[in-house]
């Protein structure tokens, strides 16, 4: 806590959590094939660990509890007619810089005095843990409540600046052009029944911490435009389905499902899943409700549209002494058939006070 007293969390996720542009990540965790200085040793490896074939060539063999490296920050992979597509989603949440009208003055002004105030919110919060007794059991879980919101002050402080930040956003177009070009292939497949994609950053969510951010809009609306492209590229081959049956996401410390309506482009009519209620300290919910509306300032007369309904939401709840934790996952079991049926299960275990509870709840059926 003195250290973030130091950098005052300007743009603190990389200030904890710096990578070198990604490099620990991909030592960690990818196929880091940069490693290899002889060419024999990058030969020997390749012919040990890319030995499945595909239509482009050989790709990597994910074995778990053999191999377990990822082949690239995004990639794709088919399991039981399911095509699979994992996505890199911190290299296109960048939101566009605020422009310079009048309109636009307003809103920088705005999240100036927004960050001003969470400064000072943020300094009462410092102040007031450090009176806590952490040997006392009742100071001990009043600094996991402070401290969790000091994590909150975090994420807001950093997306109000890269709101504030005048340069144009460096997206990954590469990326974006690969997932447009790897769905229409997708749709162009007798084999696929199904088409599940997965990224850290939730486009569609009502997690009270997240459903605002400029970032949330920002993936929103960048996945959008790669469904409208492949709308536009497969014509009618998805019939009246989705362009794709399921989004998989976390970040958001809560558990729910979202159902996006017609939003008159091709993100309509797609389930989501946001499942990050394992993280520390669940989130609320919310107040203004379950219906997810936006403005479409980027049509002509900026029309206000409901973009998606929150069908359920498991987090935090209640206050003071009849506050709720609930820490949640899912298991996902596919149902044979085309289209395919998903049947969702989720886990809870709810902290009230110092007790445990494990509500059982019902599965719902997606498909």
């Amino acid at each position: 806590l003195q250290l973030r007293r130091l950098l005052r969390y300007k743009d603190i996720e990389i200030g904890w959590h710096g990578s070198e542009q990604g490099d620990a990540y991909a030592k960690a965790f990818l196929d880091y094939l940069a490693r290899f200085n002889q060419q024999q040793k990058l030969e020997l490896h390749l012919d040990q660990h890319y030995t499945a074939k595909t239509n482009n060539g050989r790709c990597l063999r994910y074995q778990p509890g053999h191999f377990t490296r990822l082949p690239n920050r995004y990639y794709t992979f088919r399991y039981g007619g399911i095509d699979f597509f994992a996505l890199d989603s911190n290299t296109i949440n960048e939101p566009s810089p605020i422009p310079e009208t009048p309109q636009g003055d307003i809103r920088r002004k705005a999240l100036i005095q927004r960050r001003d105030e969470i400064d000072v919110q943020e300094q009462q919060i410092l102040e007031e843990y450090d009176k806590l007794d952490l040997d006392n059991p009742e100071d001990a879980q009043k600094s996991d409540a402070l401290e969790a919101i000091l994590s909150q002050i975090n994420e807001v402080k950093v997306d109000i600046e890269k709101q504030l930040a005048s340069h144009d956003p460096n997206v990954d177009f590469e990326q974006l052009e690969w997932f447009k070009q790897r769905l229409i292939e997708s749709w162009n497949s007798s084999e696929v029944r199904a088409r599940i994609v997965y990224f850290h950053h939730p486009p569609y969510v009502t997690e009270a911490s997240k459903w605002y951010q400029a970032q949330t809009l920002a993936v929103r609306r960048r996945l959008r435009w790669v469904f409208d492209q492949v709308a536009q590229s497969i014509g009618n081959l998805n019939g009246n389905r989705p362009i794709v049956d399921l989004i998989l996401n976390g970040h958001a410390h809560c558990l729910e499902h979202l159902y996006t309506t017609d939003t008159g482009q091709a993100d309509s009519h797609i389930n989501c899943i946001v499942s990050g209620g394992s993280g520390h300290y669940p989130r609320r919910q919310r107040d203004t409700g379950p219906e997810l509306m936006e403005t479409f300032d980027y049509i002509s007369g900026s029309p206000i549209r409901k973009v998606a309904d929150s069908l359920l939401f498991i987090g935090r709840k209640g206050y003071e002494s009849l506050e709720r934790f609930a820490y949640s996952g899912i298991r996902i079991d596919v149902k044979a058939g085309n289209p395919v049926k998903f049947v969702v299960k989720p886990f809870v275990a709810e902290r009230f006070g110092h007790q445990w509870n494990y509500p059982d709840i019902e599965p719902f059926v997606i498909g």
